[in-house]
């Protein structure tokens, strides 16, 4: 019975959501279920099999950014000239397949080095991707679309115990390659089904006659706006700080299992993603969608942002080889997981809009660069504290999650008290 009300109420919902929007987010768990795995287990194959200290993973992760924070410039300006459909396949299947198999080969830095090369060039297609994935949804429904994007992702961390199955069942090194392939072979449906359903949006054509943000010089044209609208860029400080905290991401793992942090095994380690997977999916499906107003969105940051805060607190307090401090810590953590992306895009996204709809994917693509470029030294930083101590990362992690709390209170504040004209 709750299951059948279930069923018609998602039915309900998603006949708001737009064609391209129902192709990629079906899609999804092809890519988000085993590539949360390889993001998970990939700093632990670097440090151990690979033998890469972790000042080295994070250079590597820098040189990764460096490109990264270049190519969804590139990709705006392709998807402006060429379309979004073309620009998002071709970047997308080819550097993801290619990237993949020389991680399933990879045997020294050179192998490594190469992979996170091509493996960059994915980025191109992040505003694209994005652009698609909302332009044709209403903007009160964006949330639905972000949540659903979340939920997804937060799956594939629930399932890292699997993954964690096959690293205990065949060794970090076997196992790690085989959670490579298995990513290989799930993309290639993805770009199947998304080259036959995914269609190039009319808007398209529409914004190449009348958008005044194409081109070089309609970057120009976005800063001026931009920085005219203090929501925006609230918004992209909150971007920025996800990014620094996804920069940092490789750390995470690895803090999991070094001496100096939690001293867990590779298979115990799981658990962590698994205990925040569960808080997020449940976020993510219940509260995320209910989001509509501006006020909707600025309070679940802060209760995110906030208790990000205490979670990576608890963590790093946490004594060596004790489970259920990590437990609860992960479950906070799950709070900011779910915020990062979802509503933080979905805020972001909906301010775009608020402005001018045309300068959406230019936005997005420089939302990606700029932050990409602020965090530009972030991994390379953060290897080479956490080789002094494997805290100290965590400490500044720590202090950006609670500035950007404080940050979006002040936002609340002057939206409620103060002038509205450049919100």
């Amino acid at each position: 019975m709750i299951d059948g009300e279930l069923n018609i109420m998602l039915r309900k919902v998603y006949r708001k959501v737009g064609g391209n929007a129902k192709v990629l987010i079906a899609t999804e768990p092809l890519w988000s279920i085993p590539m949360n795995w390889v993001f998970f287990y990939r700093p632990m194959f670097l440090s151990i099999i690979i033998g890469l200290s972790s000042t080295e993973i994070g250079l590597l992760i820098t040189i990764f950014n460096s490109l990264a924070s270049i190519m969804p410039i590139l990709g705006g300006y392709l998807a402006d000239r060429f379309g979004r459909k073309i620009v998002l396949m071709l970047f997308d299947s080819v550097c993801s397949l290619l990237s993949l198999i020389i991680w399933v080969f990879s045997r020294n830095i050179w192998h490594v080095f190469l992979a996170y090369i091509i493996e960059s060039c994915v980025s191109t297609i992040y505003s694209v991707w994005e652009c698609l994935l909302v332009e044709d949804t209403h903007s009160e429904y964006r949330s639905i679309i972000y949540g659903s994007i979340s939920v997804m992702w937060t799956i594939g961390s629930l399932m890292t115990p699997i993954g964690g199955y096959i690293i205990g069942l065949y060794g970090l090194d076997h196992g790690c390659r085989i959670l490579f392939l298995l990513a290989f072979c799930s993309l290639i449906p993805v770009f199947i089904i998304r080259q036959i359903y995914l269609k190039e949006p009319k808007i398209t054509s529409r914004f190449s006659r009348e958008n005044p943000f194409s081109g070089i010089k309609g970057y120009l044209h976005l800063l001026s706006i931009v920085k005219g609208n203090r929501a925006i860029l609230v918004a992209l400080v909150i971007i920025i700080v996800a990014g620094f905290y996804s920069s940092s991401y490789a750390y995470f793992s690895l803090y999991l299992i070094h001496g100096g942090g939690l001293g867990l095994s590779e298979n115990t380690a799981s658990l962590i993603p698994f205990a925040s997977s569960i808080v997020s999916l449940t976020l993510s499906m219940t509260v995320v969608p209910r989001l509509r107003s501006r006020d909707d969105y600025l309070e679940a940051l802060i209760l995110g942002h906030g208790l990000g805060a205490l979670a990576i607190l608890l963590l790093i307090s946490s004594p060596i080889g004790f489970l259920p401090t990590a437990l609860l810590s992960a479950s906070l953590l799950g709070f900011y997981s779910t915020v990062a992306y979802s509503v933080s895009r979905t805020f972001f996204v909906n301010q775009i809009d608020s402005v001018d709809d045309r300068a959406k994917a230019k936005t997005l693509s420089l939302s990606v660069t700029l932050s990409s470029l602020i965090n530009l030294l972030t991994p390379t930083i953060n290897g080479y504290l956490f080789g002094l101590n494997p805290k100290t990362p965590f400490i500044i992690i720590f202090a950006a999650l609670s500035a950007s709390t404080l940050i979006l209170l002040a936002l609340t504040f002057i939206s409620k008290h103060g002038s509205p004209i450049r919100d």
